[in-house]
């Protein structure tokens, strides 16, 4: 397998995988509502849910674990490690799907005899979704070893494919008045499909692998020691940011749930595509690192190309969706979403402070503190979220409540990443590194025109003065 380097070719191939489905599902979000009604589109968003926490729970951190030891093997140019990685890492996803199917098999035969447990339709849908995330596994296999090689470009590709097939499928199905267990079997097998045309190019593409049942200690104890790590990473994650979503659909209904996670989802794939313009950093760092005296510098130049970058989107976002979003859904399922939006627009300027840290850490395998600074922030938004909904029990309240915990716990955390890594100003690195964020979060809390200049152009000369500043940013790392 040839090896493709170029930043700025990873990351643009990583932004078209986070973007085109996510837009192409959301143009065809205001027909599905109409066609499937409010209550089964929020079932839908729900169950995806479902199949997003079971992969990334189920998959034990093996993801991030097999792409870095790809990297590092790679690095070390040690072909006996790298085909030692992919033979583990090939067993043990072989493994967890198993055992995946037979949970789906084990729910098939439950449902026969007549045990209920959300209801009979729901129920056969979930067993579906089983089935699927099955499938999912391989497919995170497949695309881990290629970001391994840094071969962003194929990775993206095969994922592209697969989810526009599956939408195209979902279109033709709801066309033709099919509903959601129809849908869940088209995506089990077309991403069966999918994973099999990856599975015969991954393999061939890596010169002079053979697959083999020959266990090694050394590289097995590697990827679980780091899988376990991001595992744990995974789970904190997952309850943080999937919890709110239960919350609502318990307590406020399917129909208020479906517009929640829309919102929630447009949110959190912008999120992935902030994360997508940096995750280059994870097999870089992690193949830089034994040679590269300087690698902080890289965690400088890419949270002052983030920030900046993701900041300058967001604001835009607000300025733009109102009139756009309002085209799209129509007036009235905008009406019921914005709130909900605006809220999550202001999360997501704190919360894309954590991405850089996240890859940058994991990549130097500061495992154990990268983990505890993600359990104490994200803790901090599950209590947000939990109280905020006990004090006033409405979908805006869970989101204040996580915006209150993440604008106490990030400076928090950059205080404690400052003490183990950069070694600049305690103060700087806890105060200044939140205040763009800060002020465009409170430019879009404040309609006022007059107040939202000032706090933009008050977030702007601290970024130019902080970030940019020639000892914490190099524009040519990030070119290369």
């Amino acid at each position: 397998m040839q090896k493709t380097p170029g930043n700025i070719k990873n990351s643009s191939w990583n932004l078209a995988n986070i973007l085109l489905y996510p837009v192409a599902f959301l143009a065809l979000t205001p027909f599905f509502i109409d066609r499937l009604g409010e209550n089964d589109f929020g079932v839908w968003m729900l169950v995806n849910s479902y199949v997003y926490i079971a992969v990334h729970i189920v998959s034990f951190g093996m993801g991030n674990s097999i792409t870095a030891h790809v990297a590092e093997a790679i690095g070390k140019k040690n072909d006996k490690s790298l085909f030692n990685y992919i033979n583990i890492s090939t067993r043990t996803i072989a493994a967890i799907s198993f055992f995946t199917v037979i949970a789906g098999v084990i729910g098939y035969v439950i449902s026969n005899y007549g045990i209920v447990f959300f209801g009979e339709s729901l129920d056969k849908i979930l067993i579906v979704a089983t089935l699927v995330i099955s499938v999912k596994f391989w497919e995170l296999l497949y695309q881990s070893m290629l970001k391994g090689y840094e071969r962003y470009d194929l990775a993206s590709v095969y994922n592209i494919i697969s989810k526009l097939l599956v939408l195209a499928a979902q279109l033709a199905l709801v066309l033709r008045g099919f509903g959601l267990l129809e849908i869940f079997v088209s995506n089990f097998i077309l991403n069966l499909i999918m994973a099999i045309v990856q599975a015969i190019v991954s393999y061939k593409q890596v010169k002079g692998y053979k697959f083999s049942f020959v266990r090694s200690k050394l590289e097995r104890s590697n990827l679980f020691h780091f899988g376990l790590w991001t595992w744990l990473q995974t789970i904190i994650s997952v309850l943080a940011y999937q919890l709110d979503r239960f919350v609502v659909a318990i307590f406020l209904g399917p129909a208020i749930t479906g517009y929640y996670i829309l919102a929630s989802t447009i949110i959190n794939h912008m999120h992935m595509a902030f994360g997508a313009v940096v995750s280059w950093l994870l097999p870089k760092i992690s193949r830089k690192k034994e040679s590269d005296s300087n690698i902080k510098l890289y965690f400088t130049s890419l949270r002052s190309f983030l920030t900046g970058f993701s900041l300058l989107v967001i604001l835009l976002t607000y300025l733009l969706y109102r009139p756009v979003f309002t085209l799209w859904l129509g007036a009235e399922k905008f009406d019921k979403m914005n709130d909900f939006f605006r809220l999550f627009l202001v999360f997501e300027a704190f919360l894309l402070l954590t991405i850089v840290p996240l890859f940058y850490l994991n990549a130097v395998k500061m495992l154990k503190f990268i983990t505890s600074l993600e359990l104490m922030y994200k803790s901090g938004v599950i209590i947000g979220l939990l109280v905020a909904f006990a004090i006033v029990p409405t979908g805006n309240s869970i989101i204040v409540g996580q915006i209150i915990a993440l604008a106490v716990l990030i400076p928090v955390e950059y205080f404690l990443i400052n003490k183990r890594i950069l070694f600049d100003s305690p103060l700087k690195e806890s105060v200044l590194t939140i205040f763009p964020s800060a002020m465009i979060a409170l430019t879009i809390l404040f309609s006022q025109w007059y107040l939202g200049m000032a706090f933009t152009l008050a977030g702007a000369v601290v970024f130019k003065v902080y970030f940019l500043d020639a000892k914490r940013f190099n524009l040519k790392l990030l070119l290369e």
